[in-house]
């Protein structure tokens, strides 16, 4: 059994989840934030399969741990949640990489939104990505201007690269 906080890193979030995950044969059981979800793993590599929600639902899955954070793929969603650590947190918030928009996940950029100099609300689409033939809203996450864009249509990065920079208005 393992246990302990995830915070939503994408789509951009400050919800932070209690978690329990507990393992009993092929049936894994995550408890979310009290809400009760079992998986059905289908796959030797035990990263794939399918997950019943409370409702009886049917819903395919698959996921990877890169680093400290989860990636979550549900019926074509990305979700992305990071486990939670104090001191991670402080040295996120001390770094100077604050105002960039990074990747998610390894991909091609697909539109671009914004220029330099275009205001941006925190949470607002600027770009688009495609990544395991799914199109991926990558969200501003802070208020700023945009002071530069790193990528072009097209442009295949890697996850953590850099795809804009906002600075304070």
């Amino acid at each position: 059994m393992s246990q302990g906080q995830l915070g939503q890193q994408y789509p951009v979030s400050d919800q932070v989840f209690d978690y329990r995950v507990e393992t009993q044969g092929e049936t894994v059981r995550v408890t979310l934030d009290g809400n009760e979800i079992e998986l059905a793993v289908t796959t030797r590599d035990a990263q794939e399969g399918w997950c019943r929600t409370s409702d009886g639902s049917l819903h395919p899955f698959f996921w990877t741990w890169t680093g400290n954070a989860l990636h979550l793929w549900v019926d074509g969603n990305l979700l992305v949640f990071e486990k939670v650590e104090t001191r991670r947190q402080v040295d996120r918030e001390s770094s100077g990489r604050g105002g960039d928009v990074v990747a998610p996940m390894p991909g091609r950029v697909g539109q671009i939104f914004v220029r330099p100099g275009d205001s941006v609300k925190r949470g607002q689409t600027v770009i688009i990505m495609e990544s395991m033939k799914m199109e991926l809203e990558i969200a501003a996450q802070r208020d700023g201007m945009v002071k530069r864009v790193t990528v072009e249509p097209g442009t295949q990065v890697d996850r953590g690269m850099r795809l804009l920079e906002l600075e304070e208005q």
